[in-house]
């Protein structure tokens, strides 16, 4: 006798509960930007969701920044590492909003909480011995944002209509 399957889970988009404990936990973000040859140029980086935005603390000479600044649409890629299914995907318009300069005030703030969410104790320690280097914090503003729960297939991929492809 074998046990029984456990059951899927829903199928469809997360729903906000579920995008929001996603979006809490310590996931490195793929950050994709354009690069100034116009090809894709992707990097993971740290990410606090708040304030309906995405905020990434990068170092001020990091290429991605350079990226951000000539060309600011990005995207970004979240994916839950114990259940590759349920995942996030944004386009969004990225802005620097904050620096270069050394991390001080918010920056600092938003850095601290990052770190210690991302590596605990060590991390914050990275941030206490880096906090002169330059930064830059970017404000990642979601355009679109797509949300897999499941690893159900869409309809678009069995050959049935759906809503948006009519």
């Amino acid at each position: 006798m074998t046990s029984p399957t456990p059951p899927a889970p829903p199928a469809g988009p997360l729903t906000a509960d579920e995008t929001a404990e996603l979006l809490g936990r310590p996931i490195l973000a793929r950050l994709a930007t354009i690069d100034d040859n116009g090809h894709p140029a992707i990097v993971p980086v740290w990410f606090e969701w708040a304030d309906a935005a995405f905020w990434v603390v990068a170092r001020a000479r990091a290429r991605y920044v350079a990226h951000v600044a000539a060309r600011p649409q990005v995207g970004l890629s979240i994916v839950d590492e114990g259940d590759p299914d349920r995942r996030i995907q944004v386009r969004g318009r990225a802005t620097i909003v904050d620096g270069p300069g050394p991390l001080e005030g918010p920056m600092l703030a938003l850095a601290r909480r990052m770190a210690e969410r991302y590596e605990g104790e060590s991390g914050l320690a990275y941030v206490a011995a880096s906090r002169a280097w330059p930064r830059v914090l970017i404000r990642i503003e979601a355009l679109a944002t797509l949300t897999w729960g499941s690893p159900e297939w869409h309809d678009r991929y069995r050959g049935r209509p759906h809503e948006e492809d009519r």
